[in-house]
């Protein structure tokens, strides 16, 4: 048996898999609210106590996904107030095959895997796409996570990313007022100050303070402003401050995955993984998404070449942690 985990800032995907002929299937699986717990041991305890029996054969190996860099061994876990170390998830698990990766490592683990029905198609690249080509995986939900799968020679290998972290960069006027705006609140402005759940609040707030005081602002009554409000009134079109903010969102996404592609070279394609682009799907297919990828000057060609896709399956990173736990 195979223990595994996708653990986020929201919510935690627990799940015991049985390992067959040199693949993973799921046994059983469970979510926990992730603010709920303390540790990722405590959230283990609940799990296991719940699903495993004395008939089961033992877990062998275990692998987590999560947010953070994992360096030695030690993750302190972004957007949550732990730190897991490894060898005391061992310990507490009694095996000595654990691994600690970050998220979006093992969101990538599972990119290979993925069938036809996981994805949606956002920008299929011009002319013929480099199967064997470097991928990025870029996911936005309650922070923004990235990964790279580094291809060469017939040989994969997973590294990954804080380049959420990294300063954002505004492309026009807008963009620029929006910086200058969150420098103000925030100090440093980073990638994910914009390009996440958080992120879209900000981007609505900075419309309704500083732009459209004429459009409707129902949303800005609300003693909290959430993200998935936003989206809701963006997507049923209720609400046409919240479209403006997610169509900002999505062109300036677009125009990071563009830099990403550019960074790594990554032509096999970019993979879009998170909470938060399977709910905006149909804003991400509207265009702002697409002028924001393409305009790479002189390098657009290669951009333009570059396909991208919206990752579906939410289990995804659950799979890919058990996939490396495999090889454990």
């Amino acid at each position: 048996m195979i223990l595994a985990g996708d653990i986020g800032g929201t919510k935690a995907r627990i799940g015991l898999f049985d390992r067959r002929g040199g693949k993973v299937e799921l046994v059983v699986s469970d979510q926990y609210t992730s603010k709920d717990f303390k540790t990722l041991e405590s959230i283990l305890d609940a799990f296991l106590s719940a699903h495993t029996t004395s008939s089961q054969s033992p877990i062998e190996a275990a692998c987590f996904g999560l947010p953070g860099p994992v360096i030695n061994g030690r993750v302190r876990v972004t957007n949550l107030p732990w730190e897991v170390v490894q060898s005391g998830v061992a310990n507490r698990l009694g095996i000595t095959k654990v691994k600690l990766v970050n998220d979006l490592v093992s969101t990538a683990a599972a990119i290979p895997t993925l069938g036809p029905t996981s994805l949606t198609t956002v920008y299929e690249g011009s002319g013929s796409v480099d199967r064997a080509g470097s991928c990025v995986v870029v996911a936005p939900g309650t922070g923004i996570g990235h990964a790279l799968i580094h291809r060469e020679g017939g040989w994969s290998v997973l590294l990954p990313s804080e380049g959420g972290h990294a300063n954002f960069a505004p492309t026009n006027k807008i963009e620029i007022e929006l910086l200058q705006y969150l420098q103000q609140k925030l100090g440093h402005v980073s990638v994910e100050s914009v390009l996440c759940g958080p992120g879209l609040v900000n981007i609505y707030c900075f419309l309704r303070d500083t732009q459209n005081s004429s459009l409707q602002v129902d949303l800005a009554q609300q003693e909290n402003i959430s993200a998935s409000a936003i989206a809701a009134n963006a997507m049923d079109g209720s609400n046409e401050l919240a479209s403006q903010a997610l169509e900002l969102f999505c062109s300036m996404l677009g125009a990071h995955c563009g830099n990403i592609v550019l960074t790594f070279l990554a032509t096999g394609g970019v993979y879009l993984g998170g909470g938060i682009p399977p709910k905006i799907a149909p804003f991400l297919l509207k265009g702002r998404f697409l002028e924001g990828y393409l305009n790479k000057g002189k390098q657009r060609e290669s951009v333009e070449a570059t396909p991208v896709f919206i990752v579906n399956d939410d289990h995804a990173a659950l799979y890919g942690a058990a996939a490396i736990a495999s090889t454990l």
